[in-house]
């Protein structure tokens, strides 16, 4: 008898949440769309929902450092944080473009150096692995890394527009992908949890 109790609450927790899955699919779907048609503007919005959570945050940051004052003789480094946090969110608010820009090419260099490093290191690796398959796996591995950070580094050296554009394109399909996964199976759930529910 009680063993049925687990799989009814879930069913029926599935069959209340259903809707919540759905619309963060539409969401996505309908930021990938906005990506992919007008990314300048998917960027902009991306800056201006960081400068409201850095706004908020750095108020937060300022509060606990006042309120903290007493018990923490470092309370002024939360303070200043919080400064700094909000003169950033303000400056996300009033340029977003700007920031979301600059965003976007700190996040292409990071992929820079990511590559670089990771390929370097994976074929110092492979060079101290014993011949055969892996260590002629590990090189091509490591120097595929290398390659790539190599040309998206004179990528975003020569056409730094263009290239960020294609990562906002990138990040526009695979929104459109993890939305349609969510809506489907936000679809699947509302179909199969009445049918779960009554199994008492």
């Amino acid at each position: 008898m009680t063993e049925t109790t687990p799989p009814q609450s879930l069913a029926s927790l599935a069959k209340g949440l259903w809707w919540l899955v759905l619309i963060r699919g539409i969401l996505a779907i309908v930021f990938g769309v906005i990506a992919l048609i007008a990314p300048s503007i998917a960027l902009t919005a991306v800056a201006i929902v960081y400068g409201a959570y850095a706004v908020v945050d750095g108020i937060a940051s300022i509060m606990h450092g006042v309120q903290a004052r007493k018990t923490n003789a470092r309370w002024g480094w939360l303070v200043a944080g919080g400064v700094v946090s909000v003169l950033a969110g303000l400056v996300a608010l009033v340029v977003p473009g700007l920031v979301g820009a600059f965003g976007g090419l700190v996040v292409l260099w990071t992929l820079v150096i990511w590559s670089v490093v990771s390929g370097v290191m994976g074929l110092r690796s492979a060079a101290g692995a014993d011949s055969g398959r892996a260590r002629t796996w590990g090189i091509v591995a490591g120097i595929l890394s290398l390659v790539f950070g190599v040309v998206l580094a004179i990528a975003i050296l020569l056409s730094p527009g263009a290239t960020l554009i294609s990562l906002v394109w990138t990040i526009g399909v695979w929104a459109i992908i993890f939305g349609l996964t969510l809506v489907i199976t936000a679809i699947l759930v509302r179909a199969t949890a009445p049918a779960a529910a009554p199994a008492a």
